[in-house]
């Protein structure tokens, strides 16, 4: 009995002993490589998202994975393929993407034991596939040609209206626009809108029936058409602001002139008319209209009234009021007059230093939208050597049981850059409005900085992620 137990320890061991080593030696196979998306090796996408397999019994050594594309470079090298467990993820990048035909996977692993298996899987990319499903189906010159005759008829419509108005009243362009001026905001505003939405519509259709866009078209679209509707009005606001202060600064000297004449025994009306002939700064025009309505007899506060009103400058009609006033009472008008328009020289001064102090602290912003660019790069850089997210941690029993973790699925690594992409612009067109009305004190004047930050966001975008 003692022998036939001593015999049983020594089979026991032995056979604990060289199991693994008889296993490990009888292991020839290789891994086993298996497509899992998509279906069909026909696909209707430049930039298809594909899925593989990995198995074998003892292991897989991830570290001898190559993944070589159209037998040109290896996805993995470039991450542009990752791994998660024995699952392995890849899609085209936008640089790589796969034009119309065939093209190829070959995919070399080994297991732990060196055991080898090398797979190719042969993909065929045709983009008509898309139509054909069931796509958008857009047909953009269509759109197009509706719109051309649709506008012909519009305009023969209206040819034919205007010769009946001149058979029956008359009319000429130059009595209508005498009549009926035309506001600049609809050639800077409003029919800019109207072309950057025709564009917007037709470009969108264009890019969602053309088979083989680019993922970021659309974003292009739409940043080309916020430039259409914004930048002729965005230039102008700028434009007109410069003007204003050019205004304000001339009718604060023209008070001092005022001032000055009245104190050399002139009074008002007849220093306006005065300086009408020998003033040669921005407000020449003004002057010499509020000269003529002088000589007419009109008095002089609603004269003042009047020269402001084409200013459209706050405190201009302010101290143009103040001016009619003290024509009106006694006492030392020149006195009152020097002492408005230091006033307003004072105002416009405080005025404009305060808006330098505002401008220097605005780049701090500029900085902060700066060093975001920074931590998105480094971010899109680095996600491609992220692995899944562990979520056991968080309160995983609803999922396969107490203390088992689940990977959250990962997108892939081109509509990530879309999605960041998409959140750059949108805080590119915040980030400029708040800087108009920070210095400014209105949105209007951050549409310029809006175009600047978007612009450079495209720039950077293109340039260094792309």
């Amino acid at each position: 009995m003692k022998k036939l137990l001593l015999i049983l320890s020594i089979f026991f061991i032995l056979s604990t002993t060289l199991l693994p080593v008889t296993s490990a030696q009888d292991d020839q196979q290789p891994p086993r490589i298996i497509l899992l998306q998509p279906t069909s090796t026909t696909v209707s996408m430049s930039q298809p998202n594909i899925t593989i397999k990995l198995e074998d019994e003892s292991g897989i050594d991830t570290r001898s994975l190559t993944i070589i594309v159209d037998g040109f470079f290896d996805a993995i090298d470039l991450e542009e393929a990752w791994v998660e467990g024995t699952i392995i993820y890849y899609q085209p990048s936008e640089i790589f993407k796969w034009k119309e035909g065939n093209h190829t996977l070959a995919i070399t692993v080994s297991d732990i034991h060196g055991n080898t298996a090398t797979e190719t899987f042969t993909f065929i990319v045709d983009t008509t596939l898309k139509q054909e499903a069931g796509g958008f189906g857009i047909n953009v010159f269509f759109i197009i040609q509706i719109i051309i005759i649709g506008t012909i008829i519009a305009f023969l419509a209206i040819g034919i209206y205007i010769l009946y108005l001149k058979k029956t009243k008359k009319f000429t362009f130059e009595k209508f626009f005498a009549q009926h001026p035309i506001q600049k905001e609809v050639f800077v505003l409003y029919i800019p809108i109207i072309i950057a939405f025709l564009f917007t519509i037709l470009s969108l259709a264009f890019v969602f029936s053309t088979p083989g866009m680019s993922i970021f078209a659309s974003e292009y679209v739409l940043v080309i058409g916020f430039f259409i509707a914004v930048a002729p009005y965005a230039v102008d606001v700028q434009i007109e602001r410069k003007k204003m202060i050019k205004y304000e600064q001339a009718y604060a000297q023209l008070l001092f002139e005022i001032a000055d004449a009245m104190r050399g025994g002139l009074d008002p009306t007849k220093a306006i008319i005065e300086l009408s002939t020998t003033d040669t700064s921005i407000l020449k025009d003004h002057l010499r209209a509020a000269a003529d309505n002088i000589k007419l007899g009109r008095p002089f506060d609603h004269v003042m009234k009047t020269m402001a009103q084409p200013i459209k400058s706050d405190l201009v009609k302010r101290y143009s009021l103040l001016i009619g006033d003290t024509s009106k009472i006694g006492g030392e008008p020149s006195l009152v007059v020097h002492r408005a328009a230091k006033d307003m020289d004072d105002f416009i001064k405080v005025g404009k230093e305060r808006r330098r102090q505002l401008l220097s602290q605005s780049m701090t912003i500029y900085i902060a939208f700066g060093v975001m660019l920074i931590v998105l790069y480094q971010l899109i850089t680095m996600f491609p050597t992220i692995g899944s997210i562990d979520i056991g941690l968080l309160g995983g029993g609803g999922l396969e049981g107490a203390g088992k973790s689940a990977a959250i699925e990962r997108m892939s690594f081109t509509t990530i850059k879309q999605r960041f992409f998409d959140l750059l612009l949108i805080n590119s067109i915040g980030t400029g409005t708040i800087i108009g009305s920070f210095i400014d004190g209105n949105i209007k004047f951050g549409l310029t900085h809006s175009l600047i930050l978007v612009a450079t966001s495209v720039v950077f975008f293109v340039v260094m992620i792309l």
